[in-house]
């Protein structure tokens, strides 16, 4: 199909989607790095002398890598479904985001 079909607006909904997935995550990131860490610790438990940022750095390789492959392939699915629906690329991913968020976050609370 051209890139005014469905297949094109998959591609750039998943886009747009991937786009929001960054988005946060910077913002997380410049979050979480601005803040200073406290002036004196106790070194002898495991990880607690770490800065903020690699404290990012850690929970993003063990966390964060898992859970974007998850969403990304929830994302995957739900979008497919979006933009048969919306004819609008940057709407559909947008949707799909905010949709894959809302289920992945009901999972998790259904689970805890």
């Amino acid at each position: 199909m051209d890139h005014n079909g469905v297949r094109g607006r998959y591609g750039r909904s998943m886009a747009v989607a991937s786009g929001w997935y960054v988005t946060v995550g910077a913002a997380v990131a410049v979050g979480l790095a601005s803040v200073p860490s406290p002036p004196s610790t106790d070194c002898s438990a495991w990880f607690s002398c770490l800065s903020p940022g690699e404290s990012l750095a850690l929970i993003m390789l063990v966390w964060g890598g898992p859970v974007l492959a998850g969403l990304l392939v929830v994302t995957a699915l739900v979008s497919a479904l979006l933009v048969r629906l919306v004819p609008s690329a940057v709407l559909a991913g947008t949707l799909s985001a905010l949709v894959t968020v809302t289920i992945c976050a009901a999972v998790y609370a259904g689970r805890s």
